[in-house]
């Protein structure tokens, strides 16, 4: 309902504002200004640090299913068509070296990576995807990359552990995805693990330029090596995939394989499958000589 002012309130003398009541008026501005330049300082900070979506949190047990009962006709007609708009680092095959054996294990797959870093985002999801072919997956964790560097939905692996007779998975996540200025060697965020003496050693000899051309002024995250066959250094498809989208959208999304985001997982997941298979002996046989792995297999020209 309008209001309509019928009279005109009786105009007011002004107050006399005197020296003392100015000085009052300056000090209790200065005390607002500094208390509201204190709630900025508490409520921004030194700028973003971490947020729930960064959070490591246990991955669900449906999450957990949809990712590790991708069908096998979705491998066989993806293949290797990862595509372009998307395409990342190649794997790379090298040959003559002794299998990789950690903690008395081999073959075995090293990855090196860090909670923070998009392009580990991005490569993890082809990893659960590949390696649940060859075993089960046990302490997965969902977190995202840092929010300084794209905040991707993505699986942490620093509890996770693969259930395998054919295979020994050996996770490292250097850092993790919370700022730290005080942090050294992790871009500005927290140091979480350190590779034991025989990573370490694996990590000296191959993830150098000797074998991974570029890498002479440090190891690519992530870098994974499977059984000292073949190398990733950097992600095989490109993070932006996953932009704005939630674990449970790219999970649900690995049924289709026309799906842009499907054939980018999926496809490093073939390339990731055909290498571990290399070095398994072609066990699971299933596995192994399926149409995915096979074009995945040619692609790298493994033996």
């Amino acid at each position: 309902m309008s209001r309509t002012l019928s009279t005109r309130a009786p105009r007011q003398s002004s107050p006399r504002i005197t020296p003392t009541i100015l000085a009052w008026s300056a000090v209790g501005l200065v005390i607002v200004v500094v208390a509201v330049l204190v709630i900025v300082k508490v409520v921004v900070g030194n700028g973003p640090t971490t947020s729930s979506h960064q959070a490591v949190e246990p991955a669900s047990p449906q999450l957990v299913h949809q990712v590790t009962t991708v069908p096998a006709s979705v491998f066989n007609e993806v293949g290797v068509g990862i595509p372009s708009s998307f395409a990342g680092t190649a794997p790379i095959v090298i040959s003559g070296q002794p299998p990789l054996t950690l903690s008395g294990h081999a073959p075995s797959v090293m990855y090196y990576g860090a909670e923070y870093c998009p392009y580990c985002a991005a490569e993890r999801w082809a990893m659960v995807v590949a390696l649940a072919r060859f075993g089960t997956w046990h302490g997965l964790q969902t977190t995202a990359s840092g929010l300084q560097d794209g905040d991707y939905s993505t699986f942490s692996f620093r509890n996770a552990t693969l259930d395998s007779r054919y295979v020994h998975f050996a996770p490292i996540e250097a850092c993790t995805n919370r700022l730290d200025p005080n942090a050294a060697g992790c871009s500005g965020y927290g140091v979480l693990q350190t590779p034991t003496k025989s990573e370490q050693t694996a990590l000296a000899r191959y993830a150098g330029p000797q074998f991974v051309p570029g890498n002479a002024q440090g190891i690519a995250f992530p870098y994974v090596d499977v059984d000292n066959r073949v190398l990733f250094s950097g992600s095989t498809y490109q993070p932006t995939v996953l932009t704005s989208l939630s674990q449970t959208e790219i999970a649900g999304a690995l049924t289709d394989p026309t799906n842009l985001l499907t054939r980018s997982i999926v496809g490093t997941a073939n390339y990731i499958t055909a290498a571990v298979c290399s070095g398994s002996g072609g066990m699971p046989q299933s596995v192994c000589t399926s149409p995915g792995a096979t074009m995945a297999r040619n692609a790298m020209k493994l033996g």
